[in-house]
């Protein structure tokens, strides 16, 4: 009977040569298509040879020949490929994928006939049932076959592997090869229950069966000592044959319970049974066994996965987490997160060094230790305000070194879709330096405004006052000398001096000289000031403290205009010590990005314009001034002396202001007043 090759390929007229090679070697041809290998199983069933043309293919193509060795009708069928002379890693390739041989493009005629011969004779040799097997070892192949194919199953996708469907394959090998008339799998749980999971035939069986273990002697066995039992040709009488008659209604006359054992826990039993007169061998026990090495695999790998899976996930929120930690910890403004039973669920650093807190401690902690009821009223009524509003809420919040600070926020409610809680996000800013500013500015546009209507009144006043002077005088001269009428007149003329002396200073405020600014020593400026005041520190017993840095810059403003400035501070701490004092002066340099890490003068550096300043503090232990007054010292006519005119800070502050400078006073009653002065420095490129 001449022997049958089948030509599997891309287009059969590819294998026209290995027709004419193989014409005289008494054999049938048959030419199969790759792209419908799975739907000619027929053709391939009865074959002796299958020769595989993988030229018109790529390497990742090779997967699909794959079924030749994974299915059963195939496997043992002896295999030749034609495959390319290079890349030499395409023939191991096929080797590893189980092909039995291949022969590199091109080849002779000769090398085609022997390694067809070769592997035909292989075949026939292993199928000669007469001369090498018998009947009864037949199976034994088959099994060996089959677990070759699923541990190569196992092996090509284990990462990838599906647990009930693998098992599934498992348990269809299991009942095929022990010509088994039911098989089932329970899956063992807490010890007690053996709960159905898998079962062959389909449709027979009902999912949710489940037995106690502790009323069946067998499974009790099988669960707590771990060792199976083979049962051939059993009495209706027995337990587990009770169980399944009355649930089944099927006659049961051998069976196998096997357990599946994972680290030292019966997880699994496989229970094999048999209606007929047939018995279960000692091979169909080995065979169970060695099937039930897969279940145990398939269970640990899935385990693994599991794990890998949530180590992956858990490595990954713990990523996200502190990735969003570092974010949120470095926003300008505080987060709070609170529970409708106001607690504390989350801040940021920031919320904590607002709310004066611990950041690790504060967690969880109920909001009422840590603001007061009035400010817990004040946020709950903000919750959901319009984005809108004009006026933020404002809170004033105290430190625990009784420090003061405005803080302004918002209030959203807030939906953990994880933990289904609920609650609110509080988002907070410290606003005591922006208010500040903002006064700042509207100080600059009220005094701007003042000085121009200023500057209309005075010269509105001058004219007609230098007509009542004039006429005055001409009256005085009128008057005889004895003339009582005559002190009446000269005190006008002394009153209208006083009004003309005070519209000049005024018009100095209101239009205050250009400076001549130039880089000058500062420290000049102040020696200078010091011997104009050093009288009038004697005359009041008050100790003047100098502390001048021995480096100082050289100062870029009008060095008469700051003599001024200088003196008249000095003058206002010296009325400010009734008693015996201290003046402590200090001159250091500054620059902006130094004194943004100081709270007191950041806001007022930033509305600058220079990027170096020189410092000047004029520190008294004077009677202070109180917050209320302190907020309108540099306004024109404010004053608090019974003679003064209360335009003198406010020409100190016009100066300044014309120098490119800052000014700005801290003071606190009984406890003295701070004067920090700062002058714009010259640039150390212009210094060279």
């Amino acid at each position: 009977m001449p022997s049958k090759i089948v030509l599997l390929g891309k287009e059969e007229k590819y294998f026209q040569f290995i027709h004419n090679a193989l014409n005289n070697q008494d054999c049938d041809f048959e030419f199969v298509n790759v792209a419908v290998l799975e739907d000619s199983a027929s053709q391939l069933a009865d074959a002796d040879l299958i020769i595989i043309d993988t030229l018109p293919y790529e390497e990742s193509q090779f997967k699909q020949f794959y079924l030749l060795r994974e299915n059963p009708q195939f496997s043992h069928i002896p295999t030749l490929a034609l495959v390319k002379d290079k890349p030499t890693r395409l023939r191991y390739r096929l080797i590893n994928m189980g092909i039995n041989d291949y022969l590199t493009v091109p080849f002779h005629r000769l090398d085609l006939q022997v390694r067809c011969r070769n592997l035909m004779q292989s075949s026939s040799f292993f199928e000669s049932s007469d001369d090498f097997f018998f009947p009864s070892q037949m199976p034994a192949l088959h099994s060996l076959q089959t677990l070759n194919q699923l541990y190569s199953k196992m092996n090509q996708s284990i990462f990838q592997l599906d647990r009930d469907s693998f098992t599934g394959e498992i348990l269809t090998a299991i009942h095929k090869l022990s010509k088994a008339h039911y098989t089932l799998l329970f899956e063992v749980v807490e010890d007690q229950h053996a709960q159905l999971r898998s079962f062959l035939p389909d449709g027979i069986f009902d999912e949710n069966w489940q037995l106690d273990t502790e009323d069946i002697p067998l499974l009790h066995k099988a669960v707590k000592l771990h060792q199976p039992t083979i049962l051939n040709r059993v009495s209706t009488e027995n337990t587990f044959i009770t169980h399944l008659s009355a649930f089944l209604n099927i006659k049961v006359r051998s069976f196998i319970i096997y357990p599946v054992v994972i680290q030292n826990h019966t997880r699994f039993l496989i229970c094999v049974l048999k209606s007929d007169q047939e018995k279960f061998s000692e091979f169909h026990y080995l065979l169970i066994q060695n099937f039930s090495h897969f279940l145990i695999h398939t269970y640990i790998l899935s385990y693994l996965r599991k794990e890998t899976q949530v180590q992956d996930d858990n490595q990954v929120w713990q990523f996200y987490f502190e990735y969003l930690d570092q974010v949120v910890n470095q926003l300008s403004f505080g987060i709070l997160v609170i529970s409708k039973d106001l607690k504390i669920k989350y801040l940021n650093e920031n919320a904590a060094a607002l709310l004066d807190v611990p950041h690790k401690t504060a967690l969880h902690q109920p909001l009422a230790e840590i603001l007061s009821e009035r400010a817990i009223e004040k946020i709950m009524q903000a919750v959901n305000n319009s984005p809108f509003t004009v006026d933020r809420p404002e809170l004033q919040l105290s430190g625990k070194n009784g420090k003061k600070h405005l803080v302004g926020f918002s209030v959203q409610e807030f939906t953990d879709q994880m933990n289904g809680e609920e609650g609110y996000i509080v988002s907070l800013k410290d606003i005591t330096f922006s208010k500040e500013i903002q006064e700042e500015m509207r100080r600059v546009d009220r005094l701007a405004s003042l000085g121009v209507m200023a500057s209309g009144i005075a010269h509105e006043i001058r004219n007609p006052l230098a007509g009542i002077k004039s006429l005055a005088q001409t009256f005085e001269e009128e008057l005889l000398p004895e003339d009582p009428k005559t002190e009446y007149v000269q005190r006008i003329i002394r009153l209208v001096n006083r009004l003309d002396a005070l519209l000049r200073t005024l018009f100095h405020y209101a239009k205050p000289p250009k400076p001549n600014r130039q880089p000058c020593s500062l420290e000049d400026v102040l020696s200078e000031v010091i011997g104009l005041m050093r009288q009038n520190f004697r005359e009041h017993n008050i100790k003047l403290t100098e502390l001048v840095h021995p480096n100082l810059p050289r100062a870029l403003v009008d060095p008469a205009q700051i003599q001024q400035v200088l003196v008249n501070l000095f003058l206002n701490s010296i009325e400010a010590i009734s008693k015996a004092g201290e003046i402590v002066i200090s001159v250091q340099p500054i620059s902006s990005a130094s004194a943004s890490s100081k709270a007191l003068i950041s806001p007022y550096i930033a509305l600058g314009k220079a990027a170096d300043y020189i410092e000047v503090q004029i520190k008294d232990n004077g009677c202070g001034i109180s917050m209320d007054n302190l907020k309108h010292i540099f306004n024109p006519f404010f004053t608090t002396k019974t003679l003064g005119t209360g335009l003198g800070l406010s020409i100190v502050y016009q100066i300044v202001k014309e120098n490119d400078g800052l000014i700005n006073y801290e003071s606190e009653i009984d406890k003295g007043t701070t004067c920090f002065l700062f002058l714009p420095a010259e640039k150390a490129s212009q210094n060279k």
